[in-house]
């Protein structure tokens, strides 16, 4: 089962939307997200909207939640997301946890990430105003067992364009 144990955690932060975030806005404000997990078995992605807030983003503090499933086994993750979910801030869960339902989709031998969709969503701010946020969510198909429908991105792309970066190991 050490096949299944994730080994690496890597968040790639972005000031403008990278081609994960389908439909999303560039905002000056917004601070977007590619997340990466990774285990001897495979890897996965996640992707959304980190901090909507902006003049200062610690990719570190935001991270620090994925310390939680570090070195546990794939259903072990899935669990603790679902236990420690609604603690974390808007949008952690949802980006973890398509990571990791990817993760296990292709280790099933099926494709997941093909089949993610964006959509808007309002949440009161501190401020009382309402900045536009979005939620990750996955979309069914008839043929999830169809492969190669999504291209792995290419790291040292991501690398390059990405503002921030973080790996957990």
């Amino acid at each position: 089962m050490n096949q299944r144990r994730l080994s690496r955690i890597e968040v790639f932060v972005f000031d403008a939307p990278w081609p994960f975030h389908h439909a999303a806005e560039s905002s000056g404000k917004c601070r977007y997200g590619v997340l990466k997990l990774t285990c001897k078995a495979g890897c996965s992605w996640g992707a959304g909207i980190l901090s909507a807030e902006g003049d200062h983003f610690d990719v570190i503090k935001w991270s620090s939640f994925l310390r939680s499933i570090r070195n546990h086994r794939l259903e072990e993750a899935i669990e603790i997301v679902q236990q420690l979910g609604a603690q974390w801030e808007p949008g952690q869960q949802e980006i973890v946890q398509t990571a990791l339902l990817d993760l296990k989709a292709k280790l099933q031998g099926k494709v997941v990430t093909s089949h993610l969709q964006m959509v808007p969503y309002s949440r009161t701010a501190g401020a009382g105003g309402t900045p536009p946020f979005r939620r990750m969510y996955y979309k069914p198909s008839s043929s999830l067992l169809h492969k190669g429908s999504w291209q792995e991105p290419d790291i040292a792309e991501l690398m390059d364009r990405s503002i921030t970066y973080f790996s957990i190991l």
